[in-house]
Protein backbone atom coordinates (compact mmCIF):
# COMPACT_ATOMS: atom_id res chain seq x y z
CA UNK A 1 0.00 0.00 0.00
CA UNK A 2 3.15 2.30 -0.13
CA UNK A 3 1.58 1.77 3.69
CA UNK A 4 3.15 4.50 6.46
CA UNK A 5 0.93 6.95 4.57
CA UNK A 6 1.52 9.90 6.79
CA UNK A 7 5.30 9.14 7.55
CA UNK A 8 6.29 6.60 5.01
CA UNK A 9 6.51 8.05 1.15
CA UNK A 10 4.47 11.45 1.60
CA UNK A 11 1.11 13.09 1.14
CA UNK A 12 -0.97 15.16 -1.52
CA UNK A 13 -2.63 18.24 -4.17
CA UNK A 14 -5.49 20.05 -3.81
CA UNK A 15 -7.42 17.09 -1.66
CA UNK A 16 -8.15 20.47 0.37
CA UNK A 17 -11.32 20.19 -1.24
CA UNK A 18 -11.92 16.56 -0.51
CA UNK A 19 -10.79 16.57 3.34
CA UNK A 20 -12.92 19.76 3.93
CA UNK A 21 -16.00 19.46 1.63
CA UNK A 22 -14.68 15.90 -0.56
CA UNK A 23 -16.13 17.82 -3.48
CA UNK A 24 -14.90 15.18 -5.86
CA UNK A 25 -17.01 12.74 -6.85
CA UNK A 26 -16.11 9.65 -3.84
CA UNK A 27 -17.70 6.82 -3.55
CA UNK A 28 -16.76 3.10 -1.88
CA UNK A 29 -15.47 0.81 -4.51
CA UNK A 30 -16.49 -2.66 -4.70
CA UNK A 31 -15.22 -5.58 -3.13
CA UNK A 32 -14.52 -6.98 -6.70
CA UNK A 33 -12.50 -3.74 -7.97
CA UNK A 34 -10.48 -3.81 -5.08
CA UNK A 35 -9.19 -7.30 -5.11
CA UNK A 36 -5.48 -6.18 -3.97
CA UNK A 37 -6.60 -3.74 -1.51
CA UNK A 38 -9.34 -4.78 0.56
CA UNK A 39 -10.66 -2.20 2.47
CA UNK A 40 -13.41 -4.12 4.41
CA UNK A 41 -14.77 -3.07 8.09
CA UNK A 42 -12.40 -4.93 10.62
CA UNK A 43 -9.33 -5.51 8.29
CA UNK A 44 -5.73 -5.61 10.04
CA UNK A 45 -2.24 -5.91 8.64
CA UNK A 46 0.74 -6.12 11.23
CA UNK A 47 4.25 -5.09 8.89
CA UNK A 48 7.82 -5.42 10.08
CA UNK A 49 9.79 -2.05 8.86
CA UNK A 50 13.52 -2.57 8.18
CA UNK A 51 15.51 0.77 7.78
CA UNK A 52 19.02 1.58 7.11
CA UNK A 53 20.40 -2.32 7.21
CA UNK A 54 18.32 -3.15 10.01
CA UNK A 55 20.17 -1.00 12.58
CA UNK A 56 16.39 0.75 13.06
CA UNK A 57 13.55 -1.63 13.28
CA UNK A 58 9.50 -1.20 14.20
CA UNK A 59 6.25 -2.49 13.67
CA UNK A 60 3.60 -0.41 11.40
CA UNK A 61 -0.28 -1.69 12.16
CA UNK A 62 -3.43 -0.83 9.98
CA UNK A 63 -6.98 -1.11 10.59
CA UNK A 64 -9.54 -0.75 8.69
CA UNK A 65 -12.25 0.99 11.35
CA UNK A 66 -16.37 -0.77 10.87
CA UNK A 67 -17.55 2.71 10.22
CA UNK A 68 -17.17 5.65 7.19
CA UNK A 69 -16.15 8.92 6.84
CA UNK A 70 -18.71 11.05 5.49
CA UNK A 71 -17.99 13.54 3.09
CA UNK A 72 -19.97 17.11 2.55
CA UNK A 73 -22.66 15.55 0.67
CA UNK A 74 -22.93 11.84 2.24
CA UNK A 75 -20.92 9.74 0.86
CA UNK A 76 -19.06 7.16 2.20
CA UNK A 77 -15.73 6.75 2.19
CA UNK A 78 -13.27 4.34 4.46
CA UNK A 79 -11.53 4.76 7.53
CA UNK A 80 -8.08 2.98 8.04
CA UNK A 81 -6.22 3.70 11.60
CA UNK A 82 -2.52 3.05 11.22
CA UNK A 83 -0.07 2.82 14.42
CA UNK A 84 3.89 3.09 14.15
CA UNK A 85 5.53 0.92 16.72
CA UNK A 86 5.26 0.96 20.41
CA UNK A 87 3.14 4.43 20.36
CA UNK A 88 -0.81 4.27 20.80
CA UNK A 89 -1.70 7.47 18.96
CA UNK A 90 -3.63 6.53 15.80
CA UNK A 91 -3.01 8.24 12.46
CA UNK A 92 -5.94 8.14 10.18
CA UNK A 93 -5.93 7.97 6.81
CA UNK A 94 -9.45 8.08 4.42
CA UNK A 95 -9.63 5.94 1.54
CA UNK A 96 -11.67 7.55 -1.43
CA UNK A 97 -12.63 6.50 -4.95
CA UNK A 98 -13.08 8.05 -8.41
CA UNK A 99 -12.68 7.84 -11.85
CA UNK A 100 -11.02 4.37 -10.91
CA UNK A 101 -8.91 4.97 -8.72
CA UNK A 102 -8.04 5.30 -4.70
CA UNK A 103 -7.46 8.58 -3.53
CA UNK A 104 -5.80 9.48 0.04
CA UNK A 105 -7.14 12.15 2.62
CA UNK A 106 -4.21 12.32 5.40
CA UNK A 107 -5.06 15.65 6.52
CA UNK A 108 -7.76 14.39 9.52
CA UNK A 109 -6.49 14.02 13.03
CA UNK A 110 -8.01 12.24 16.01
CA UNK A 111 -9.40 15.37 18.46
CA UNK A 112 -10.61 12.77 21.31
CA UNK A 113 -12.88 10.44 18.99
CA UNK A 114 -13.64 13.20 16.48
CA UNK A 115 -11.66 13.40 12.77
CA UNK A 116 -10.80 16.67 12.41
CA UNK A 117 -8.82 18.58 9.75
CA UNK A 118 -5.13 20.20 10.47
CA UNK A 119 -5.23 22.11 7.91
CA UNK A 120 -2.44 20.68 5.69
CA UNK A 121 -4.18 19.75 3.17
CA UNK A 122 -1.76 16.58 3.26
CA UNK A 123 -3.26 13.56 0.62
CA UNK A 124 -2.89 11.69 -2.81
CA UNK A 125 -4.36 11.60 -5.86
CA UNK A 126 -4.52 8.82 -7.57
CA UNK A 127 -2.32 5.97 -4.89
CA UNK A 128 -3.67 2.65 -6.34
CA UNK A 129 -6.31 1.87 -9.09
CA UNK A 130 -8.97 0.33 -8.26
CA UNK A 131 -8.58 -2.51 -10.62
CA UNK A 132 -4.93 -3.13 -10.36
CA UNK A 133 -5.25 -6.68 -12.34
CA UNK A 134 -5.69 -4.21 -16.06
CA UNK A 135 -3.76 -1.34 -14.60
CA UNK A 136 -0.48 -0.37 -16.87
CA UNK A 137 0.83 3.11 -16.21
CA UNK A 138 -0.30 6.31 -14.42
CA UNK A 139 0.86 9.29 -12.35
CA UNK A 140 0.21 10.08 -8.94
CA UNK A 141 0.97 13.58 -6.91
CA UNK A 142 1.25 14.39 -3.44
CA UNK A 143 1.12 17.03 -0.79
CA UNK A 144 3.15 16.32 2.71
CA UNK A 145 1.55 20.21 3.37
CA UNK A 146 0.41 22.87 1.88
CA UNK A 147 0.40 26.57 3.38
CA UNK A 148 -1.90 28.88 3.28
CA UNK A 149 0.29 31.21 0.64
CA UNK A 150 0.25 28.12 -1.53
CA UNK A 151 4.01 26.74 -0.68
CA UNK A 152 4.59 23.80 0.23
CA UNK A 153 6.34 20.44 -0.14
CA UNK A 154 5.01 17.63 -2.94
CA UNK A 155 5.62 14.38 -4.69
CA UNK A 156 5.40 13.52 -8.10
CA UNK A 157 4.82 9.58 -8.49
CA UNK A 158 5.43 7.59 -11.78
CA UNK A 159 4.01 4.66 -11.15
CA UNK A 160 4.37 1.22 -13.31
CA UNK A 161 2.58 -2.45 -13.05
CA UNK A 162 5.18 -4.96 -14.07
CA UNK A 163 3.20 -7.79 -16.12
CA UNK A 164 2.90 -11.53 -14.78
CA UNK A 165 2.43 -12.66 -11.56
CA UNK A 166 5.17 -13.17 -9.11
CA UNK A 167 6.07 -15.48 -5.65
CA UNK A 168 6.58 -13.20 -2.53
CA UNK A 169 7.47 -15.05 0.46
CA UNK A 170 7.46 -12.78 3.89
CA UNK A 171 7.04 -13.86 7.78
CA UNK A 172 2.93 -13.90 6.81
CA UNK A 173 3.24 -17.22 4.13
CA UNK A 174 3.47 -17.45 0.57
CA UNK A 175 1.87 -15.14 -2.00
CA UNK A 176 2.10 -17.10 -5.63
CA UNK A 177 -0.09 -14.72 -7.38
CA UNK A 178 1.43 -11.11 -6.39
CA UNK A 179 1.40 -8.60 -8.83
CA UNK A 180 4.29 -5.77 -8.92
CA UNK A 181 4.11 -2.13 -8.66
CA UNK A 182 7.45 0.23 -9.38
CA UNK A 183 7.58 3.49 -8.18
CA UNK A 184 9.51 6.83 -9.26
CA UNK A 185 8.88 9.62 -6.16
CA UNK A 186 10.62 12.62 -6.96
CA UNK A 187 10.34 14.93 -4.18
CA UNK A 188 10.37 18.34 -4.42
CA UNK A 189 9.52 21.73 -2.39
CA UNK A 190 7.11 24.09 -4.61
CA UNK A 191 6.69 27.74 -4.04
CA UNK A 192 3.39 30.03 -3.79
CA UNK A 193 3.09 29.83 -7.49
CA UNK A 194 3.01 25.86 -7.68
CA UNK A 195 6.47 25.97 -9.13
CA UNK A 196 9.04 23.21 -8.22
CA UNK A 197 12.21 24.33 -6.23
CA UNK A 198 15.48 23.85 -4.80
CA UNK A 199 16.59 19.93 -5.23
CA UNK A 200 14.98 17.44 -5.82
CA UNK A 201 15.52 14.00 -3.82
CA UNK A 202 14.50 10.84 -5.92
CA UNK A 203 13.36 7.30 -4.40
CA UNK A 204 12.34 4.03 -5.94
CA UNK A 205 10.03 1.81 -4.31
CA UNK A 206 8.81 -1.75 -5.62
CA UNK A 207 5.39 -3.04 -3.80
CA UNK A 208 3.88 -6.68 -4.25
CA UNK A 209 0.40 -6.77 -3.25
CA UNK A 210 -1.56 -10.00 -3.14
CA UNK A 211 -4.70 -10.62 -4.07
CA UNK A 212 -7.60 -10.80 -1.11
CA UNK A 213 -5.00 -9.57 0.93
CA UNK A 214 -3.26 -5.97 0.15
CA UNK A 215 0.42 -5.25 0.41
CA UNK A 216 2.75 -7.95 1.55
CA UNK A 217 6.21 -6.52 0.59
CA UNK A 218 7.67 -3.04 -0.27
CA UNK A 219 11.45 -2.29 -1.23
CA UNK A 220 12.49 1.44 -0.86
CA UNK A 221 15.90 1.87 -3.03
CA UNK A 222 18.18 5.61 -3.39
CA UNK A 223 18.78 7.01 -6.61
CA UNK A 224 21.64 4.95 -6.03
CA UNK A 225 19.80 1.62 -5.75
CA UNK A 226 20.76 0.91 -2.88
CA UNK A 227 18.21 -0.65 -0.35
CA UNK A 228 16.84 2.12 2.00
CA UNK A 229 14.01 0.10 3.39
CA UNK A 230 11.72 -2.72 3.50
CA UNK A 231 8.24 -3.55 4.85
CA UNK A 232 7.52 -6.98 5.27
CA UNK A 233 3.74 -8.38 6.11
CA UNK A 234 3.60 -10.39 9.40
CA UNK A 235 -0.12 -11.04 9.60
CA UNK A 236 -3.32 -9.98 8.72
CA UNK A 237 -6.61 -10.45 8.95
CA UNK A 238 -9.41 -9.73 5.89
CA UNK A 239 -12.29 -8.76 7.66
CA UNK A 240 -15.99 -9.86 5.64
CA UNK A 241 -18.96 -7.59 5.33
CA UNK A 242 -19.54 -4.20 4.36
CA UNK A 243 -19.70 -0.50 5.65
CA UNK A 244 -22.87 0.53 6.54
Amino acid sequence: MRVLGGAWRGWCVPLAGMAAGCSLATLRPRVAERDFFPLTPNSRWEYAVSRHAGTEKFRFVAVVRPDDFRTADGRACAIVDEQYGAETERFPVIYCTESGFLHRIMSLEYRGETLEDNGLRSGELKFLPTDLRHAGAWEGLTNAYRLPDGSGFEVQQLHHVHPGPERVVVPAGVFPRCIRVETTAIHSAVDGGGTRTGPRVIYYYSDWYAPGVGLVKTEQRGSDAELVATIELIRYVVGSGSHS
